[in-house]
C-alpha cells in the first residue's frame, strides 16, 4: 500500500465481503469505498492474524492483507484513533473489574439460547467474558467449561489452522475465533475458577471523575449547511450567467447547473466531512477534534486549490471545443489562454471569502485548547467537583459551531458567485472572442497552384481520350 491507501478484500459487517474495495486513511474518516467510518465513531481496533479489525458505533470491519501493508494501515489509524483512550472507556463499562485483556474475534453460536454471530471486542476480566459490538453488550459469566481447539491439518499446506476457543455451559455454547495464544490462555484460566467477591462496594473517593463517569456529551447541535443545499444555490447561480453568451459559444444545456454544483462539491467536503465525524462523536472532546479549527481552515485552502484546478480544466476543455468548431489554433492567442496569472486569479478570487470567514473566528484555536484543558481537569478531579465551568465554556464552543457553520454558508454562497462572475465577465466573452477569429484562408499563389495542377491533370486526361 502507498502511504494512505489500500486496495484488499474487506469484509463488513452486515452486508458481506467487497472484493477489490478501496481503503484510505483520510484525514478525519477512514474510507471503504463510499463506506465512510469517522475516526471519533471507532471503539476498538485489533491487529489480528492476516487482517485489521475495526470496530465502529455505525460500522465494523475486518480488513484483509499481507503483514507489513496491515501494520502501516494500522500504525496510520492508531496515530488518528487514541487506543489508550478505547481502552479507558471499555473499562468504564466494566466498572471496577479488572480486565485481564480485550482483544478484536469472531463469535458464534449462542448466549442463553439465543444466536450469536458476527465480529465482537472481547473483553475478558475475572467474572465474565463481555462481548461488545455498537451498542450491544453480551456477557458470558464464570465459570464456564472453556477448551482450546485445533482444527486438523489443512491437507493442501500441511500447515494447522490458528486454535479457536470453546466456551459452553448451560444454555450457552459458543465458538470463539482469532485469539492469540496468551489469550486462549488467560480465558481458559478464568473460565475455570470461581470469580472473586463484589468489590461495587469500594469508597467511590478512590476514584477520578474520569474513571466512573461518562466523558461530556458532544451536544452539537444539527448544522445548517448540508449536500442537499447545493442544487439549490448551483440553479439560482447558474440563472444569472447571460444566456446570450451561452448561446453564442454553445454551452449545452445544464452546463453551469452541474459545473457550479461540481465545484460547490469540492470545496464543502472538508467541513461536510469533519461535522459528520463530529455529531457522530461519543464525547465533547472528540467533537472538539473534528472540529479542529486549524486542520478545518487548512482543509479548506487545500480543497478551494483543488476546485480551482477544477475550473481552470473545464475552461481548457470548452476553450479546445469552441477552437475545435471553429478550425483555428489558439495557441497564439494569448489573451484567450488561462495562464498561470489567470488561474492565481481565480485562485484568490475563490479563497477570499474564506480567508474573510477566517478573520472573523481567528480565536477559536485557543477556546479549543482551553476548553480541552477544563475538561481535562475535570476528569482527574474528584467526582464532586463543580463542572459548571466546564459546562460554561463548552456551551460557548457550540455556539461558535453554529456561527462557524453559518459563515461557512455564507462563504461558500460568495465563492460560488464568484465563480458565476468570472465566467460572466471573463471566461465566457474569451470563449466568444475565439468564436470571432478568422478562419486561416489559403494564400492567393497557394490557389493559383492548386488551379494549375487541376488544369494539367484535366489536359493530361483529354489528351489520353483522344490519343485512343
Amino acid at each position: 500500500m502507498n502511504s494512505q491507501s489500500l486496495k484488499t478484500d474487506v469484509f463488513v459487517e452486515g452486508s458481506g465481503v467487497r472484493r477489490g474495495a478501496r481503503v484510505t486513511v483520510a484525514g478525519v474518516a477512514l474510507l471503504c469505498d463510499e463506506l465512510m467510518v469517522p475516526y471519533g465513531e471507532v471503539f476498538w481496533v485489533s491487529r489480528r492474524k492476516g487482517m485489521l479489525l475495526l470496530f465502529a458505533v455505525r460500522a465494523t470491519l475486518a480488513i484483509k492483507g499481507s503483514g507489513r501493508e496491515l501494520d502501516q494501515l494500522y500504525q496510520l489509524i492508531t496515530e488518528r484513533v487514541d487506543l489508550t483512550e478505547l481502552r479507558r472507556r471499555i473499562v468504564k463499562q466494566l466498572g471496577h473489574e479488572v480486565v485481564l485483556f480485550t482483544a478484536g474475534c469472531a463469535v458464534s453460536g449462542s448466549i442463553d439460547d439465543e444466536k450469536v454471530g458476527g465480529l465482537f471486542v472481547a473483553a475478558v476480566t475475572r467474572r465474565a467474558l463481555y462481548l461488545l459490538s455498537g451498542d450491544r453488550q453480551l456477557t458470558v459469566a464464570w465459570p464456564a467449561r472453556a477448551a482450546s481447539r485445533r482444527p486438523a491439518r489443512k491437507p493442501e499446506s500441511g500447515e494447522r489452522d490458528d486454535d479457536y476457543l470453546v466456551i459452553g455451559k448451560t444454555d450457552t455454547s459458543l465458538t470463539v475465533r482469532y485469539l492469540f495464544p496468551e489469550e486462549l490462555g488467560a480465558v481458559l484460566f478464568a473460565a475455570s475458577q470461581q470469580p472473586p467477591e463484589s468489590t461495587e462496594s469500594r469508597p467511590l473517593e478512590l476514584f477520578s471523575r474520569g474513571e466512573v463517569s461518562p466523558p461530556p456529551q458532544a451536544g452539537l447541535p444539527p448544522f445548517s449547511l448540508a449536500a442537499g443545499s447545493l442544487h439549490e444555490v448551483a440553479e439560482r447561480a447558474a440563472a444569472n450567467v447571460p444566456g446570450e453568451l451561452q448561446s453564442r459559444v454553445g454551452m449545452r444545456d445544464y452546463f453551469f447547473e452541474t459545473h457550479f454544483q461540481e465545484l460547490g462539491e469540492i470545496a464543502l467536503g472538508p467541513l461536510l466531512l469533519r461535522k459528520s465525524a463530529a455529531g457522530g462523536a461519543y464525547s465533547l472532546e472528540k467533537a472538539i477534534e473534528a472540529m479542529n479549527s486549524g486542520g478545518l481552515r487548512e482543509d479548506t485552502r487545500a480543497a478551494v486549490a483543488t476546485a480551482t484546478d477544477r475550473l481552470a480544466e473545464v475552461y481548457a476543455r470548452e476553450l479546445e471545443r469552441v477552437a475545435s468548431s471553429r478550425g483555428v489554433d489558439v495557441s497564439v492567442e494569448r489573451d484567450v489562454v488561462l495562464g498561470d496569472a489567470g488561474r492565481a486569479f481565480l485562485s484568490e478570487r475563490m479563497q477570499g471569502p474564506f480567508d474573510r470567514l477566517w478573520e472573523r473566528f481567528g480565536d477559536l484555536g485557543e477556546q479549543e485548547k482551553e476548553l480541552r484543558r477544563r475538561i481535562a481537569d475535570l476528569e482527574a478531579g474528584h467526582p464532586d467537583q463543580d463542572d459548571s465551568e466546564m459546562h460554561g465554556a463548552a456551551e460557548e464552543w457550540r455556539a461558535a459551531m453554529v456561527r462557524l457553520d453559518r459563515g461557512y454558508e455564507g462563504a461558500w454562497r460568495e465563492m460560488v458567485e464568484e465563480i458565476e462572475r468570472a465566467w460572466s465577465t471573463d471566461l465566457l466573452p474569451r470563449l466568444e472572442r475565439v468564436g470571432q477569429i478568422e478562419r486561416p484562408r489559403i494564400p492567393e499563389w497557394a490557389q493559383l497552384a492548386a488551379l494549375a495542377a487541376v488544369t494539367l491533370l484535366l489536359a493530361a486526361v483529354l489528351v489520353f481520350l483522344l490519343a485512343r
